[in-house]
């Protein structure tokens, strides 16, 4: 088993946008994803007086730093920092045909302008069923959906007020929804594959995984000029 990760008892099949803790394991979802990249972005102006030009772990555990962040984000940000170092791994494991699929997915959703339009696209590629045949690729697509939902009227949301605050005046709000979930979905079947998580998490856990990297390295990417 890799490190880090939690695999044992039987969740409540109840769970459905965020985390929680039955018998003491966490377990990540969509909506912790926009709680973390909210509030790292929401808390920004504090974070950067820690910090030096980050590296994605730096950023997560500065963040942990800040009073404003609930102590359940908190929570789950730690989680994540835990696992980060699987990203790598799982990545590495996914099959060549299956990454050219989710290129052809993040390229067809990077000529969409708006969120609707990206999750109706996903939507739409699993009715279809041409992603079938790949393992876990639709269980992917639809944690995708459930990733775009969660942050449509914050991160993903050109009129979330931190974006018209300094230091985020001009900040690329579509790269990000489209940076997240291109890394979302691939976190999210590359744990799934690797098999160790429980496999009716495992989608959930590597999609956030993946997601909140890819947010964090975008937020470094376009905001270097903080730095």
């Amino acid at each position: 088993m890799r490190k880090g990760l939690v695999v044992m008892m039987t969740l409540s099949l109840a769970l459905v946008a965020f985390s929680c803790t039955p018998g003491g394991i966490i377990v990540l979802d969509a909506g912790d994803h926009a709680d973390i990249v909210e509030g790292v972005i929401g808390n920004s102006g504090e974070i950067i007086t820690i910090l030096a030009t980050p590296t994605v772990e730096q950023l997560l555990s500065a963040a942990r730093q800040v009073p404003a962040i609930s102590s359940s984000t908190n929570t789950s940000i730690k989680y994540v920092l835990d696992l980060l170092p699987e990203l790598e791994g799982w990545l590495a494991d996914i099959p060549g045909e299956t990454l050219q699929a989710i290129d052809e997915i993040i390229y067809n959703v990077t000529q969409l302008e708006t969120v609707p339009a990206a999750t109706d696209f996903l939507q739409d590629a699993i009715d279809s069923h041409q992603y079938d045949d790949y393992e876990w690729l639709p269980e992917a697509l639809e944690f995708g959906i459930d990733l775009l939902e969660a942050g449509e009227n914050t991160i993903y949301s050109p009129g979330w007020a931190p974006y018209a605050e300094e230091p985020l005046v001009g900040f690329n709000v579509s790269q990000l929804w489209r940076k997240d979930l291109e890394g979302g979905i691939a976190g999210a079947v590359g744990c799934a594959l690797a098999g160790d998580a429980p496999e009716q998490y495992a989608v959930r856990i590597g999609g956030v995984v993946g997601g909140v990297d890819s947010s964090m390295a975008n937020l470094i990417s376009q905001l270097t000029e903080w730095w």
